[in-house]
């Protein structure tokens, strides 16, 4: 039989304490408590630390993106390796710019994402090229997956994001810069060059997903009376900004 009055309780990691049970129980059991919410959160903590995209389990999954298959999973299922050739590896959407420019912002962009280019599949990335006539913009966006980088492939490009401190970080850029827009930041583009400008564009995320701020805001039916108190306005100046807004 046990002598409560001479043994010890045991700590979290086996060894006795050296006070008896009455003086040092409730710390004991904060004691052990504490460690088990510390090895929870680590263990939470290495499960967020991840990219947008789940790691490749291979080396290639193309995906199958046939609308008959019944497979649902968080990407897309793999086409069987054996139906699959070097020409799925090949994307020759980004030769040319898109034909004609966007009403409204004189830009258009073409996208190489895991939708168009199925062999993108698990491996977190995809890529877009941007033209722009003179005064071409691209409106503050987001994509709430990714983080991209921004090359100049002709002409002069002012661009920039807006840090969640409400930053802005702009730089006006030439042919062969680059420069980069952390992941959900609002960002944009801008021709401030004479001519024709381009860029190719780089994101961390086969489907990085792609938000216009203004279209999503005045263009989703949210109810006018949380739209004119939050941006200051009257019904009058919202139906104008409605109607004004350009197609993107």
């Amino acid at each position: 039989m046990k002598n409560y009055s001479t043994d010890h309780p045991r700590s979290c990691s086996g060894q006795a304490w050296s006070s008896p049970w009455g003086a040092n129980l409730v710390h004991h059991v904060f004691a052990c408590t504490a460690l088990a919410l510390l090895v929870i959160m680590a263990a939470m903590t290495s499960t967020m630390v991840q990219a947008s995209d789940p790691d490749q389990l291979q080396d290639f999954c193309v995906a199958d993106l046939s609308p008959t298959n019944p497979v649902k999973v968080n990407g897309f299922p793999c086409k069987p390796s054996a139906n699959v050739t070097s020409k799925d590896f090949l994307f020759t959407g980004l030769r040319t710019a898109a034909t004609g420019y966007t009403t409204g912002i004189k830009a258009s962009a073409t996208f190489a994402t895991v939708f168009l280019y199925p062999a993108l599949n698990t491996l977190g990335i995809s890529h877009a090229r941007l033209d722009f006539g003179p005064g071409g913009v691209i409106p503050p966006h987001t994509h709430p997956l990714a983080s991209e980088t921004l090359y100049v492939l002709e002409g002069t490009i002012f661009t920039g994001f807006v840090s969640y401190e409400g930053v802005l970080y702009a730089e006006t850029l030439q042919v062969g810069d680059m420069y980069v827009f952390p992941k959900g930041t609002i960002h944009f583009q801008i021709n401030v060059g004479t001519g024709h400008a381009a860029s190719l564009n780089a994101l961390t995320s086969q489907d990085p997903g792609l938000l216009f701020v203004a279209n999503q805001l005045l263009g989703s039916n949210i109810p006018d009376a949380v739209l004119e108190t939050s941006l200051g306005i009257n019904a009058t100046a919202l139906k104008y900004l409605q109607a004004s807004l350009p197609s993107v």
